[in-house]
């Protein structure tokens, strides 16, 4: 069975596992392999334990969970920024069972929670310009790639990551 809710303080490590395996699939390449089999799991563990145990007054933390196991998850910051709105930081689904609608559930849900914040809310995100799937992904779901930057605020090395943002909530809100 699946199932949503928020995230509680205990789901950090479980959150964390699931996000540096899901790095590991999609950045290859973006990342060098000793980040990504070596430190990032200590990263984003430490990064998961401090969201969820002194979360910021605007952070949204939504897992879903089939058969009591957390298989995807999205975290957003509620008006963020003061052009382009609330911003997804994260969206990942398990390997095992994507295409069963949970990640466009999941943004659903977050733009359910920006449009109470601010009715005329926007949402945006940042993906790495190689993750291709997730480019596709958000492109079917209206967004539009608002700019390309390059980055280094994760990872080891300098990526090219996009910007793409969505005006209206409204379609969102209702998947």
């Amino acid at each position: 069975m699946l199932t949503y809710r928020q995230a509680k303080a205990g789901d950090y490590l479980e959150i964390a596992k699931l996000h540096v395996k899901n790095w590991q699939q999609h950045y290859r390449g973006d990342f060098s392999d000793h980040f990504l089999d070596v430190e990032a799991a200590l990263e984003r563990e430490e990064v998961w334990k401090d969201r969820l145990r002194n979360p910021s007054p605007n952070q949204v933390v939504l897992v879903a969970e089939q058969d009591g196991e957390i298989c995807g998850f999205a975290c957003a910051f509620l008006e963020d920024d003061a052009e382009h709105g609330t911003l997804l930081d994260n969206l990942h689904v398990l390997m095992t069972v994507k295409g069963k609608g949970i990640g466009r559930h999941l943004m659903g849900m977050v733009a359910q929670e920006a449009l109470k914040k601010n009715p005329k809310g926007k949402l945006y995100l940042w993906v790495l310009k190689n993750n291709t799937s997730a480019m596709a992904f958000y492109e079917r779901l209206g967004g539009v790639n608002f700019e390309t930057v390059v980055g280094n605020d994760i990872g080891d090395q300098e990526v090219l990551k996009c910007r793409v943002t969505w005006g209206s909530l409204k379609e969102l809100a209702r998947l």
